[in-house]
């Protein structure tokens, strides 16, 4: 098959010359702009495997994230709800066994294994078996870089060590060099061919990520050679396609290969990694976006985001501008125009028409998976723009009443759903499309679930410390109120809250001594200024009136930007005991529908509220009093109101706790 003008692809890349570089060569090929242009030099060079990582830290995090972002072994979870997820997360990735895990990869690469198989989507016969072993990379090396648990990283590295000897016995099994995966390339005939076939490439994306983060989150030189070998095969199998066929191959769920793809060109600066991931460029879909077009309805959410993540690692590598404008149109549609009130996106998996919510309330809503990279990509644009406190402001709705809310409290292995349902008397639960039969009071199970969301959970509740806290050369902005303590810039600081319960967060310093500027997020759902004090002094609110949305000059010293949607923001010389006091006044609120204004969701500050029932409340949209609604416990939070069809007063928590029991978040107001 032949490009447009009758130039096939590795034509051109002959003809252009091994010199000009594979990017070049690939822009050569779509003159009409897809993908963006590249403005980026990089090396031809093949990196090593065993080469030094990244200067400046973790390529997922990207160019901005390389000084923006803390090292997470720089921040340490202390006694919370979140803490507590990541500790059954923990134990739960320390639980499965490798040997069982790697079954499906063995028999596939004809390797005998003696291991029990394993269910859901790990089946024997799925086509997407093998997924949840890249993330479980993933979660083990996130766990070791966080807490320091050697065991984490010793399961890692049995993992990788063993994946290795198979992609070393691809040809013995009849595949090319470097590939990697539990299922036979056969997949890839078949994808290629336009036949039906489950996601290949979104496995292939999988692991890795999973080995990227084995090599740069826990050391592990040889994942770098094995995720390098396996992108070499990416390269080659895509290299043969025209672009016609390429665009044909992207209409199958790939996840987020060019991001992967982005991330290992960062690692190498072999520019063959760049070149291949702007193959993934899917046209039909990014396009529009990249006009500000609103396409979303009908695509799966969980499909489409990672494309739009990858596209700002795209942008960061090339400095197409292209990238940029898909990324932020994306977001800036999305969140005005396509979330629910809890942050998540989609019903039954897809984006519904703009700006109707209460016409799309099921117990299918809200995709954890779709919320897992929606959090992604607003991290990545966070770290472009720290000052923008609505970036964060989405990232807290949506991490403190779904993300933190996915995982089973009950479960010692720290079980995630697949939805967080939203319609009346929604219920946490195994994904019932899927599990039919299964039991509906458990979210998930050791070894016979393992669905996607099961496996982005192992990843969820074991980074939890990412991004409370951004950093820059002045300082700090202490982004989430959540329990921890975090080393910069020469000062070990603890932040102590019991927020959401509680609205406010203290900082001091147990250690070191030096200038830095702190700065503190003042929420756009702030009901009053926040209450400052500093040693037990307060600030005067005068002294707080002008907006900080960068540092301050080391010679300036005090308080500025208390306004919501600002920061409070501190230059001075801090040492040990010294203690900034923030108190952020929440109010009840009720958020109407776009569609249908009378349904409404109580929300708290950030937190949605949920009416909870010990028995099933039934699909009709309940009436509630919300003149009635008053908050009846602080400690933990609980609001009551009338809900004059029950004829007893109707008990509200925050949608995170509401655990094997009914809820409902959206109500027909009184």
């Amino acid at each position: 098959m032949n490009e447009r003008g009758g130039l096939s692809r590795r034509r051109a890349l002959t003809a252009l010359g091994v010199g000009v570089g594979a990017l070049v060569a690939e822009q050569a090929l779509v003159a009409d702009g897809i993908p963006p242009g590249v403005t980026a030099q990089a090396s031809a060079a093949p990196a090593k495997a065993g080469a030094t990582a990244v200067p400046g830290g973790y390529a997922p995090n990207g160019t901005a994230g390389r000084l923006a972002a803390l090292p997470l072994n720089r921040v340490e979870l202390l006694d919370s709800p979140f803490k507590d997820n990541q500790a059954r997360n923990t134990s739960y990735l320390l639980f499965l066994d490798p040997e069982r895990m790697l079954r499906s990869f063995r028999l596939n690469y004809r390797q005998p294994s003696a291991a029990q198989p394993i269910g859901g989507w790990e089946q024997p016969a799925s086509q997407i078996r093998g997924h949840t072993t890249g993330h479980l990379m993933s979660g083990l090396a996130l766990t070791y870089a966080n807490t320091g648990d050697d065991a984490a990283r010793t399961r890692g590295r049995y993992l990788v060590s063993q994946l290795a000897a198979l992609q070393a016995r691809a040809a013995d099994a009849g595949f090319h060099p470097g590939y990697l995966s539990a299922f036979p390339e056969v997949y890839f005939d078949w994808l290629e061919q336009g036949k039906p076939v489950w996601s290949p490439y979104y496995m292939i994306h999988k692991y890795l990520a999973g080995l990227i983060d084995q090599y740069q989150l826990a050391g592990d030189d040889q994942a770098l050679d094995v995720a390098m070998k396996l992108a070499d095969w990416v390269q080659w199998r895509t290299s043969r396609l025209t672009y016609a066929h390429m665009q044909m191959v992207l209409g199958t769920e790939f996840g987020g290969m060019p991001e992967a793809l982005a991330n290992l060109y960062t690692i190498t600066g072999a520019e063959r990694y760049l070149a291949t991931a702007q193959r993934f460029y899917h046209a039909q879909v990014l396009d529009p976006l990249a006009d500000g077009e609103d396409v979303l309805p009908g695509l799966q959410a969980n499909v489409t985001t990672p494309k739009i993540v990858a596209c700002v690692r795209m942008w960061e590598e090339t400095g197409s501008a292209k990238y940029h404008d898909i990324a932020q149109n994306f977001w800036d549609i999305v969140t005005g125009h396509h979330v629910y009130v809890i942050g998540g996106v989609g019903n039954h998996e897809h984006f519904q028409q703009p700006d109707v919510v209460a016409a799309q309330l099921s117990n299918f809503t809200c995709e954890n998976c779709a919320s897992y990279n929606m959090l992604k990509l607003t991290r990545l644009l966070h770290f472009h723009q720290p000052q923008r406190v609505d970036l964060i402001d989405y990232y807290e709705r949506t991490l403190f009443n779904q993300m933190l809310g996915e995982q089973d409290p009950t479960s010692p292995h720290g079980f995630n759903c697949y939805y967080t349902g939203l319609s009346a008397g929604a219920f946490k639960r195994k994904p019932l499309n899927y599990f039919p039969r299964g039991n509906p009071d458990i979210y998930a199970t050791d070894w016979d679930t393992f669905t996607c969301d099961t496996a982005s959970g192992l990843e969820t509740q074991a980074k939890f410390a990412d991004t409370i806290y951004t950093r820059d050369a002045a300082g700090i902005y202490v982004n989430l109120f959540i329990p921890s303590a975090v080393r910069t810039h020469g000062l070990v600081l603890r932040q102590a809250t019991g927020f959401p319960d509680d609205p406010a967060t203290s900082l001091s310093v147990v250690s070191g001594a030096g200038p830095m500027t702190l700065r503190v997020r003042v929420p756009n759902w702030l009901a009053a200024p926040p209450v400052v004090r500093l040693n037990g002094a307060a600030i005067p609110a005068e002294q707080t009136a002008i907006p900080a949305p960068t540092a301050i000059p080391a010679a300036q010293a005090g308080i500025v930007g208390p306004r919501a949607g600002r920061w409070i923001a501190l230059h001075r010389w801090w040492r040990p005991g010294d203690l900034l006091e923030v108190t952020l006044p929440m109010q009840l609120v009720f958020e109407p529908t776009p569609d249908l204004p009378s349904v409404q969701a109580a929300v708290y500050g950030p937190i949605v509220l949920s009416g909870v029932y010990a028995t099933d409340p039934g699909e009709l949209t309940p009436v509630l009093d919300t003149a009635s609604v008053h908050r009846a416990a602080a400690q933990p939070m609980a609001f009551e109101a009338a809900a004059p069809a029950r004829g007893r007063p109707i008990r509200l928590i925050p949608v995170a706790r509401a655990a094997h029991e009914y809820y409902t978040v959206y109500w027909q107001t009184a």
